[in-house]
């Protein structure tokens, strides 16, 4: 994909974020820049892992990939 087609689609999916989510986001995004401080990766394998692991004891429904990724 073109540059200009991948911010667009960045653009969409964050205008569909909920105040939470884009917060989270921008953290990471942060991140990336190379500001560490912005966002606990530790914190978030910790909560996937967290869910991964009531998935698979069938304590919450798995998500589709659209769900998953509507959430990033």
């Amino acid at each position: 994909m073109k540059t200009a087609a991948l911010k667009e689609k960045a653009i969409d999916m964050l205008e569909h974020l909920s105040g939470d989510r884009l917060k989270e986001a921008v953290d990471y995004l942060k991140y990336l820049k190379g500001d560490y401080d912005a966002f606990d990766v530790n914190k978030k394998v910790k909560e996937a892992l967290v869910e991964v692991k009531a998935i698979k004891e069938g304590k919450v429904k798995s998500k589709t990939l659209k769900e998953f990724l509507r959430e990033i």
